[in-house]
């Protein structure tokens, strides 16, 4: 029987309205356009190279998943004294781990929100082959997921365009 074969979440999916973001709250770029062309499209170099929602949008994820709002806190040349790039590929470091999960809790409305917590959710990442914590250095992780297919940059290219950026303001 076909009915049987479906899972009884596919089938819930259908049932369950699904969330929609206001076209007043940001611009959702064209489907058609590549992330790297509209990356090189941006006007707005003061804020993050990649906005969350953008990429939550562009990678149908639904809503702000950690890694991505890592990420956005990485492209944002004002958070550098919170969160930044090793050098070392798709390496990063906590500088201030308590203002990270700050941050986040705050995007998240979870005013107690810690880095303990915040570390935890770190760890679901692991057996997704999303971030590894890096042996032997405290608060460093490592994206391992294709994040040079997602967004088109190499590492360098990606820390070039911050530093870029840094030299214009």
């Amino acid at each position: 029987m076909l009915f049987l074969s479906q899972s009884w979440t596919s089938w819930m999916s259908l049932l369950l309205p699904r969330p929609t973001m206001s076209v007043d709250v940001f611009t959702i770029p064209q489907l058609h356009m590549s992330f790297r062309d509209y990356v090189g499209n941006r006007t707005d170099l003061g804020r993050a190279v990649v906005p969350a929602a953008i990429l939550a949008g562009y990678t149908g994820s639904g809503p702000i998943q950690l890694w991505q709002f890592l990420l956005e806190l990485l492209t944002d040349r004002s958070c550098q004294s919170c969160i930044s790039w090793t050098g070392d590929g798709w390496e990063f470091k906590l500088m201030d781990p308590d203002e990270v999960a700050l941050l986040w809790g705050r995007r998240k409305n979870k005013p107690k929100m810690n880095y303990e917590k915040l570390s935890r959710g770190l760890r679901y990442y692991y057996d997704k082959n999303i971030i590894r914590k890096t042996a032997g250095k405290r608060y460093v992780y490592r994206f391992v997921c294709n994040l040079q297919g997602l967004l088109g940059y190499e590492p360098g290219e990606l820390h070039a365009m911050l530093d870029d950026a840094e030299q214009i303001y």
